[in-house]
């Protein structure tokens, strides 16, 4: 759902929409697309992340994260205790997003923050992770606040071929309800891979990449989704707000601090209430099909998916095979119970189409174990015993191919069994290959930021 890096840039508000108002401006059809600023951009997001640990560390911050885990523990039962034992890390995590989501809530004064970020350094910043809301690992989200009776206006640069999956969502509320999308196929890009998204309170009427305000929306969502990590880097964004200046000062600290300590106690709450029930309620390494589109409130609705949880010993494992039904790009990710990656340059805790060997009929068969069990598609969880699986679908196709659409088998074995149970030509992999791979993993992870 939620579902890394942070493309910011404050554009300075023109003078003629100072003067005229922003209904004389062009439209996105007419205006040339700006150029972005890569380097505001960095600058920005890193001033966030700065004010952001500033923001939870503070000690009226700090003081609530007991509470916070215990009614997370309480609203969580039947857990290992080991479980239980990732509860601080995890209440760590969501302050830091809570911190980046308050602080990217200004529609006054709106900026592009990028939230749900693993642990990274950049540019001499050490960032732990802010995780949360099963993050996908190949996805980067970023936030901007938008409110009624304003307009602005989102300007992209792509590189290259860009992420496989791009989507900008109009949300309203924290729970991330879509009301209008805008998906991959139908953003118009121009010849130098730059677009610009309007959104204001006015229907369309012909105007590409445009959203309306409407229904409660405060703010934009956008996703960036990675395939091949080696190849693909996300977009560089921008936002400008078109009209009078400001009216109100600038959020302080302690506004912020106060913000982030209500929504810390909120999230868990629809976290205990809505989001996990219906994972853990599920038998334990039972994944079922996939649902329609959009069947769940809070993800990307042109995405399809299903989630299930995993509990496995150290000697057992998790076969699955999944089809990628004519999906652009299809991906088998795992989470803790508390719906944090394990770090993803560190643990191959993610395949996607793009990265996984095929089986000869277009299928991909993954195991997910504690152990590495020698196959070159081992999904390793980092160390956890038992935690989520959530996958997904995405730019899917018109029509189901012949052989069918998304769909996932799953079957539990003992780990000497393991070889009995898988498609023939699976392919292994030596302790040297092995780590190989992982360095070719954390260098792609790395390309991230290092591109920017």
């Amino acid at each position: 759902m939620l579902t890394t890096r942070f493309l910011r840039a404050f554009a300075a508000v023109s003078t003629l929409a100072l003067l005229a108002g922003a209904s004389d401006l062009p439209t996105a059809a007419q205006a040339p697309v700006a150029a972005v600023d890569a380097a505001a951009s960095v600058r920005d997001q890193l001033a966030a992340e700065r004010r952001a640990l500033r923001l939870i560390a503070r000690p009226d911050v700090q003081r609530v994260f007991g509470k916070i885990e215990r009614a997370w523990r309480d609203g969580t039962p039947g857990l290992l205790p080991e479980t239980y034992a990732q509860l601080p890390q995890a209440v760590r995590e969501l302050a830091l997003l809570t911190a980046l989501q308050a602080i990217a809530g200004d529609a006054q004064r709106p900026g592009v923050v990028e939230i749900s970020a693993s642990p990274h350094r950049w540019h001499g910043l050490t960032v732990p992770g802010g995780r949360w809301g099963i993050n996908n690992p190949d996805t980067l989200y970023f936030l901007v606040p938008v409110a009624p009776g304003a307009r602005y206006v989102i300007t992209g640069q792509r590189h290259g071929r860009g992420p496989v999956d791009a989507n900008y969502s109009l949300q309203k509320g924290d729970g991330w309800e879509t009301v209008a999308n805008i998906a991959q196929d139908a953003l118009q890009i121009d010849a130098q891979g730059r677009y610009r998204i309007e959104i204001d309170n006015q229907p369309a009427n012909g105007r590409p990449n445009h959203l309306q305000i409407r229904d409660g929306a405060n703010a934009v969502l956008i996703r960036n989704t990675l395939a091949d990590w080696s190849r693909e880097l996300p977009d560089t964004l921008a936002v400008t707000r078109l009209g009078p200046a400001p009216t109100t000062p600038a959020p302080s600290d302690d506004a912020l601090a106060a913000q982030i300590v209500e929504r810390l106690h909120a999230t868990v709450r629809r976290s205990t209430a809505a989001l996990q029930p219906p994972i853990l309620s599920q038998p334990a390494n039972v994944i079922p099909q996939p649902g329609p589109i959009a069947d769940k409130p809070g993800f990307l609705v042109t995405q399809r998916n299903t989630l299930g949880h995993f509990r496995l010993a150290d000697n057992e494992a998790l076969v699955a095979t999944f089809d990628p039904g004519g999906a652009a790009y299809a991906t088998f990710p795992v989470t803790s119970i508390w719906g944090i990656t394990p770090d993803p340059d560190r643990y191959q805790n993610s395949l996607n189409t793009a990265q996984a060997a095929r089986n000869p009929d277009g299928t991909i068969t993954v195991v997910l174990s504690r152990r590495d069990p020698g196959v070159v598609n081992w999904i390793d969880p980092g160390g956890l015993r038992e935690g989520i699986v959530m996958l997904r679908w995405q730019r899917l196709a018109a029509t189901a191919p012949a052989g069918g659409g998304p769909a996932v088998t799953t079957q539990v074995v003992k780990l000497n069994a393991l070889s009995a149970m898988l498609p023939a030509g699976t392919k292994h992999i030596t302790p040297a290959e092995r780590a190989q791979q992982r360095v070719a993993r954390a260098s792609g992870f790395a390309r991230r930021f290092a591109a920017r």
